[in-house]
């Protein structure tokens, strides 16, 4: 099959057109680019203007494609167009272009696929640019022509967070709002600012406000005044991520001051080796001390019954340092021996654990209590300041328990079939967060809101599309050129 008849079924399938419809064809290869020269059968149509159909040819004008079909070179569309005249008012138009869009030069077929691309976070405009052989600046404007995703309706269940992705003069943080159940965003803010947060929830009538009966947030306070005063209905929870997340930062400081002490005395010893026995063995006990604080100190985070960290089963390995067989335990027993504030830390941060993980809505309140007035007790000041924070979001941590609905799963290592709660958290946003970030990562950053917004609700909402017209306003769209 010849180039020619290839170019011409690729014409007839991508744009709608038949055998009959193409007057002339032909191509060249030029420089590495493919050109296709094509003229259209005439069909003329009555004047746009006063409707008469006594019309003329005026004359012929030659527009100039681009036409990405071919992604491995760049192909351009040169289009013979005629111009008609009306005999009774005089008005010049153009016959009707299948190509293009009015007033573009980007074929519709790659105006098409530009859109699919930009779906995948991956993607940059930039990248997507190279692919089909146009500007960044092009592919821009196609994306902001064609995509304008609204605010999705409030939901039952809402969740709040925010993603340092975007620094304007509102914030440097966005702020997220995520369709619990859908997995969907309903809106991307740029700005999680009390005052911004009111005036954007007060111009939503209160009637579909009054539909959010969950809202799951982190411990930043105008997030829950905000709930409070904007869905007086709505049942307030603390993502337990975030409760969790506060005291692993409160345990690194105990962690970092306990190793802090440890190389003092390490030192000490140190200067002591030339003139006491006894401070070289001080020293290799604080030096071992210091090794696994610095080296293991991620073994703190670990749950403490991890099979894959853990279990009776783990592989011992020959460690130089202490110069003999040790498994993660060892190394774990090692890190609580060299503290005791650390020790403590570590046993109830196992508390807070293993109260998330056992606790129901009708036992919280009784357990969390516990649990606050063993941290108001403990040796660290850091753990009393998280006292502090356990009392102040305690109706929310209680509500955290709330169990939306129960589903079954197959287990994927014994194949059993398991029952599983289903809780309001925000852990499907933070991963929704990871692909805001990554985003602005591949991009190397946005400049404009409203684009990055829209980007972002794109690729986030599996169901948003794009308009395959222009976007000329709220209520118009362009039409096929004429």
């Amino acid at each position: 099959m010849s180039d020619l008849i290839i170019y011409k079924d690729l014409l007839i399938d991508l744009f709608n057109l038949s055998d009959a419809d193409i007057h002339s064809i032909r191509h060249e290869n030029q420089n590495g680019k493919t050109l296709i020269f094509v003229t259209l059968v005439s069909h003329p149509f009555d004047c746009p203007s006063c409707g008469n159909s006594h019309i003329k040819i005026k004359g012929y004008v030659d527009k100039t494609i681009t036409h990405s079909a071919l992604t491995d070179r760049s192909c351009i569309i040169r289009y013979r167009a005629r111009r008609y005249i009306c005999s009774v008012c005089g008005t010049t138009y153009y016959e009707r272009n299948p190509f293009v869009f009015n007033r573009m030069k980007i074929s519709i077929f790659t105006v098409q696929r530009i859109l699919e691309d930009l779906k995948s976070y991956h993607e940059t405009f930039s990248s997507v640019a190279r692919r089909y052989h146009i500007s960044p600046t092009s592919v821009i404007s196609i994306f902001e022509h064609h995509v304008n995703i609204p605010r999705r309706p409030l939901p039952r269940h809402l969740n709040f967070d925010e993603v340092y992705a975007f620094r304007s003069e509102h914030s440097k943080y966005a702020c997220v709002l995520l369709d619990h159940d859908d997995q969907v965003p309903i809106d991307i803010l740029p700005s999680r600012r009390l005052d911004y947060l009111k005036d954007y929830f007060f111009k939503i009538p209160l009637e579909e406000r009054r539909k959010v009966e969950m809202c799951c947030f982190d411990t930043y306070d105008p997030y829950r005044t905000i709930c409070q005063k904007a869905f007086p209905d709505a049942i307030m929870v603390v993502d337990h991520f975030h409760v969790i997340q506060e005291l692993n930062r409160h345990l690194t400081q105990i962690r970092i001051a306990a190793m802090k002490r440890v190389h003092r005395q390490r030192e000490i010893a140190k200067k002591e080796i030339t003139h006491d026995q006894e401070a070289h063995k001080d020293f290799r006990r604080y030096d071992r001390q210091y090794y696994v604080l610095k080296k293991f100190n991620w073994l703190l985070f670990k749950k403490e019954d991890d099979p894959k960290y853990f279990s009776e089963a783990a592989e011992a390995k020959y460690n130089v340092k202490f110069q003999k067989e040790m498994d993660y335990k060892d190394l774990l027993d090692e890190i609580l021996k060299s503290d005791e504030e650390l020790k403590e830390a570590y046993q109830l941060k196992n508390e807070v654990t293993y109260f998330y993980e056992h606790a129901t809505v009708g036992t919280a309140l009784e357990k969390l209590n516990t649990l606050i007035q063993w941290f108001l007790n403990a040796r660290s000041q850091n753990f009393r300041i998280f006292a502090k924070t356990l009392m102040k979001w305690k109706k929310e941590i209680i509500n955290s328990f709330i169990v939306l609905k129960q589903e079954y799963y197959i287990d994927a290592d014994t194949g059993e079939e398991k029952l599983q709660e289903k809780k309001m958290t925000n852990a499907i946003i933070e991963n929704k967060n990871a692909i805001i970030k990554c985003v602005k990562k591949n991009a190397n950053g946005y400049t404009n809101w409203e684009r990055f917004r829209n980007r972002i609700m794109y690729v986030l909402d599996p169901k948003a599309t794009y308009s395959l017209y222009p976007i000329q306003n709220e209520n118009k769209v362009a039409k096929p050129c004429s």
